[in-house]
This record gives structure tokens, C-alpha cells and sequence, in this order.
């Protein structure tokens, strides 16, 4: 019902200058207070820079007093050239000391000298050449590479040979029996088959288009609210909680990274960004602050290998936007002081993060068998966003995560939005535009095929492979395990200075077992899932012999990857490093 009532919306504007007269009178007396203050305090400062004002003058005008304008002139445009060109050298050295520190710098300093240039950079291309040579590529006949478009194609049977011939090549796992670390999540030839059914019904749909496949949407809403509904989110806490599907965990933090950071920008007009981690953090978080231009403040955890509140503190600046807590981190599968963080992150209201993309299908459950396991979620006020992988334990395809965010504000800024465009109105909830409604199809029938009680069972198992190992690394001659793992992640390091941990996975790998190398500590970790459920015993005894092996002869492994960790860990030049990777890199894809 419209209201009778009128409201002159003038009156405001008009009473502006009254209210600012009676403003600037209130202000007026203290403001002459401050400036008599300051001009007592300065005063005796200016009084004794005074004569020496007067001598720098005196002392140029002889200097100049005999020289011509046009040579003055010149004099003034190269003094200036070389103040301004000192400041830039200064100001750049000052950027680069801040983001890779006092000794990377004066590395390249000197590496960058005509007079060393050269020497590097053959030295260097020495050691790419031998990392080259040691990846050689396997050329065999019987399948040789297609570096162009056959001008005919094939049959469907050749091809399926073909295809039968590469994967014979892979490594092939029994049933609860793998020996890789972490890469197989999924257990099961029922579920294995269901996740392919799945696939194959929706192999042709596309999310872009939810007006030809609209049960897309609803497969999507859906794995996003059984998620949150696992973290704190959902009718039983946080109803507000949302998210979005992405293609894995990386996508998921770099997608939320863009969030924060246009968030930041617009509500709180944060241009030169910054965000605090842990050096335990995912490598994903180093690649999204390169992308986005957001200055990456790297912290140590603490002797527990956990990020703590206090070290976040005292990294916080004007500029900080955003903290990172991990549940577990990747390398050491512990939990982060979250609720200690959140307090941080509630006083200089700032948003946090939880990196949950291993752990968030197996945390909550462990908790309700009775596990020890920290408050990391939604539950816990300040928390603001999380990524967690369904195609991790969630037990689905490779290639679906989620995203998820305490509230529709903060997830807006994750879309792009295009309103001039000629090809009509366009937005995009992500990186993707076309994306595989197949794998959301996957992640949707696997959810829905564990169930609680499913997932419940899996953790059981991972729990009691985990804890088994890490009890049996306490009997082996020098190992212990690092920190106390929170979950199913269980990294081990060598105390005996003649044990290099390297040399052993080295031998391990002669075993046939792949476990992640680690470094600062040196370690290596094995991350177990519903495929390791029969390993442990020989796990454990295989390691036993090979620290046994290393132990009676130190030199007994040649070859493997000991040396390029060794030589990164003590290597002063990450620069150097880097080189190497992307060496490693460029021979993978060529």
C-alpha cells in the first residue's frame, strides 16, 4: 500500500553546509592546537638545519659560478638521469630482496655481470643437459608417435589396439594393493563400473547449456550441498554456505583466489594485495598469486609443522587480504591452528581459507569414528571459504573439486560478467566456459553410491594403514615420523646424519613402491587410500630392508633422484633450480 506520507529529499543537501560550519567551528580549536604543537616540536630541528642549508647553498653557487648556462643545464639533466635511474635500482632491489630474499638476490646480481654471464650460463646448460639425458623417451616400433594427422584416419579396432598397446606400458595395480603414494583414490570394481555408466550416459552434456541439459543443474547443486553439508554448512549449520564445481583443486584455489582478491578490491579497495601461507601450503597458491598479482607473504610453520595464529599476526599488513590454512597440508597431513588463525583473521577482518582439498572427504568422518581431529570448517567463525576434491577421497573421476564460500557475496566475485559483448549477454562462474557434465555425473553417482556409512567405512580403513605405518616406522633404526599426522598422510625423515632419506626412496623405488620426495625437511610421504589397505606389512618391511641396505653400503644407489633433491636442497641459486624444472618440463611436453 503506497503511504501518504511525503519526504522532501532535498532537506539533506540542503542543511549541508549548516552541519559542516558546526563541524568546522568544533574542530577549529583543536585543529590550531595540533599546529601550534607541530610547529614547537619542528622548530628547533629547522633552527639547527638552518646554517647548513646555507653552506650547501653557498658551496654550489661557487661551484657553478664559473660554468656556463648551457653547462648547467646539462649538469641538472644528468644529475637528474642518474638520481632517478639510482632510485629505480634501488626501489627494484628492494621488490626483489622482499620476495626472494637478501642471498637470491645478490646471486643474480652477480650472475647478470658480463664478467660471470657467460661462465653461468655454460655451467648451467651442463646440468640441464644432463637432467635432458636422463629422461630419454622410449621409442618403440611397434608404436610409433603420430606428430601429424594421418591423411586417412583408422579403424575403431586399430585404435582401441593402439590405445591397449600405450596403457599396457602404465603401471597396473591389484585391488587394495597399491604401491604409489596418494594418485588412486577410488576401490571397488562395482563402483569402479557405476562411475563409467555415469560417464557414458552423460558423456555429450555441457553446463554451459543448462536449457538443453537441465538436470545438469541439479546434479551440480547438489554435490555442492551434500559437500557443505559435510563442513559446517547445510540445515545443521551454516545455511548460508554455497559453492561451485570446478576441474580439481588447483582450479578450486585459484578460483577462490580470484574471488578474494576482486572481493578485496571493490569492498575494501585493497589494490596491491597480499595473502599469508605456510610453507606448508600448496604449490597451487604460489602458482595463483603469479596470475593475480597477489604478493605471496610465505611463513614457517612451527616445530609441530602447523601454520599457528601467531605467526599469521605477525605477518599481517594494511594490504593483507587473505590467509591460508591448510586440513591437512599436502607434505606432513597435519592440521593448521585454524581456530587460532580465525581469531586473527576476525580482528583485522581479512578471509580465510581452508585448504581441505585432501582432507575434506576424510576429516569429518574420522572425527565421528573418534579421532582427535581439530575444528577446521565452516563450524568455525571466521572461516570463509574451503576447497575440497571429490576426485580425491570423494572417490570420484579425475578432473571435479568444489569450492565453496560462507556467503553468495564473496562467491559473486569468482564470476566474470560481460554486458557489451556482440555476441550477446555472457557469464561464466568460472575459468571454464564448456566444461564435462560427465564428471560432474561421476562425482554426483559416487557421493550418492558411498553415502555417510560408505565413507565411514573407507576412513576406518585409511586410519588404521596409516597409523599402522606410522607405528612401525618407530621401529626402524633411523626414521621417525614427522609431526603428528591428523589423517592418512604420514611422512618420515631420517635422524642418522648417514642415512640420506633421498637414497632410500631411491631403493624403494628399485621395490617398486612410489612415494612423494619432500624437502625442508628432507623426507618423503606416503598417502594412503581405500588402495593400500593390504600394503602396510610389506610397506614397512621393504623400508626395513632398504635403510638396512643403505646403512651397509651408503653408496649403493647410482642413480635415481638423490642427487638432483640433494643438490636442490643445498643449492643457494633456487634460480638454478628453477631452470632444471623447467628443463624437466619442456622435455615432458616435447
Amino acid at each position: 500500500m503506497a503511504s501518504n506520507t511525503s519526504f522532501d529529499y532535498t532537506q539533506p543537501f540542503l542543511r549541508f553546509p549548516e552541519v559542516a560550519g558546526a563541524t568546522w567551528t568544533r574542530l577549529q580549536p583543536l585543529c590550531s592546537t595540533v599546529q601550534q604543537d607541530l610547529l614547537s616540536l619542528c622548530a628547533p630541528l629547522l633552527e639547527n638545519l638552518r646554517p647548513h642549508f646555507h653552506q650547501a647553498t653557498q658551496w654550489t653557487d661557487t661551484q657553478l659560478a664559473g660554468l656556463p648556462p648551457w653547462q648547467i643545464a646539462v649538469l641538472a639533466i644528468a644529475s637528474t638521469w642518474l638520481a632517478t635511474t639510482l632510485y629505480r635500482w634501488v626501489s627494484n632491489t628492494v621488490v626483489d630482496i622482499r620476495d626472494v630474499g637478501v642471498l637470491q638476490t645478490v646471486i643474480n646480481s652477480l650472475k647478470s655481470l658480463p664478467i660471470l654471464s657467460g661462465f653461468v650460463r655454460r655451467e648451467v646448460d651442463k646440468v640441464l643437459g644432463k637432467v635432458v639425458d636422463s629422461m630419454p623417451k622410449q621409442n618403440d616400433p611397434q608404436d610409433p608417435e603420430v606428430r601429424q594427422l594421418p591423411s586417412e584416419g583408422l579403424s575403431c579396432d586399430a585404435i582401441c589396439q593402439r590405445l591397449n598397446h600405450k596403457a599396457a606400458k602404465d603401471l597396473h595395480i591389484t585391488e587394495g594393493s597399491s604401491k604409489v603414494s596418494g594418485a588412486l583414490y577410488m576401490a571397488g570394481k562395482e563402483h569402479l563400473d557405476l562411475l563409467l555408466e555415469a560417464y557414458g550416459i552423460y558423456s555429450h552434456t555441457n553446463p554451459l547449456h543448462t536449457d538443453v541439459w537441465p538436470s545438469m543443474r541439479q546434479l551440480e547443486s547438489d554435490v555442492i550441498a551434500m559437500t557443505a553439508s559435510m563442513l559446517g554448512g547445510g540445515v545443521n549449520g551454516n545455511s548460508h554456505v554455497c559453492g561451485a564445481m570446478t576441474g580439481g583443486g588447483s582450479e578450486s584455489i585459484l578460483t577462490m583466489m580470484k574471488a578474494s582478491r576482486d572481493y578485496a578490491r571493490h569492498v575494501r579497495g585493497i589494490r596491491q594485495p597480499e595473502m599469508i601461507i605456510g610453507d606448508s601450503a600448496h604449490a597451487a597458491y604460489f602458482k595463483g598469486a603469479e596470475y593475480f598479482k597477489i604478493r605471496l607473504v610465505m611463513v614457517p610453520v612451527g616445530p609441530d609443522y602447523r601454520l599457528s595464529g601467531k605467526a599469521v599476526r605477525k605477518a599481517v599488513t594494511r594490504n593483507t587480504i587473505l590467509v591460508i590454512a591448510s586440513a591437512p597440508g599436502f607434505p606432513h597431513g597435519v592440521v593448521d591452528h585454524v581456530e587460532d588463525i580465525a581469531k586473527v583473521t576476525r580482528r583485522y577482518n581479512l578471509l580465510l581459507h581452508v585448504d581441505a582439498c585432501l582432507g575434506g572427504f576424510v576429516l569429518p568422518f574420522a572425527r565421528k569414528l573418534g579421532y582427535p581431529i581439530p575444528a577446521f570448517d565452516f563450524s568455525v567463525a571466521g572461516v570463509t571459504s574451503m576447497s575440497v576434491d571429490t576426485h580425491k577421497f570423494g572417490m570420484a573421476h579425475k578432473g571435479t573439486s568444489v569450492i565453496l564460500y560462507h556467503s553468495k557475496q564473496l562467491r559473486q566475485y569468482q564470476y566474470t560478467k560481460i554486458t557489451e559483448w556482440t555476441g550477446g549477454l555472457y557469464i561464466s562462474p568460472g575459468f571454464a566456459g564448456s566444461r564435462s557434465g560427465a564428471l560432474i555425473a561421476t562425482a554426483w553417482a559416487s557421493l550418492v553410491h558411498m553415502g555417510q556409512q560408505g565413507f565411514m567405512d573407507v576412513t576406518q580403513k585409511l586410519m588404521q594403514a596409516a597409523h599402522e605405518f606410522a607405528e612401525g616406522v618407530k621401529r626402524i633404526d633411523g626414521l621417525e615420523v614427522v609431526g603428528k599426522p591428523d589423517m592418512c598422510v604420514v611422512a618420515i625423515k631420517s635422524i642418522s646424519k648417514q642415512l640420506n632419506i633421498y637414497k632410500v626412496n631411491d631403493l624403494m623405488s628399485q621395490r617398486g613402491w612410489h612415494l612423494n620426495a619432500l624437502q625442508f625437511p628432507s623426507s618423503v610421504h606416503m598417502c594412503f587410500t581405500a588402495q593400500h589397505t593390504k600394503v602396510v606389512p610389506e610397506l614397512l618391511q621393504d623400508l626395513q630392508d632398504s635403510v638396512a641396505a643403505l646403512k651397509r653400503d651408503p653408496n649403493c644407489v647410482k642413480d635415481g633422484k638423490a642427487p638432483v633433491y640433494g643438490m636442490a636442497n643445498i643449492n643457494p641459486d633456487r634460480a638454478m633450480v628453477g631452470e632444471i624444472l623447467v628443463a624437466v618440463q619442456d622435455n615432458l611436453l616435447d
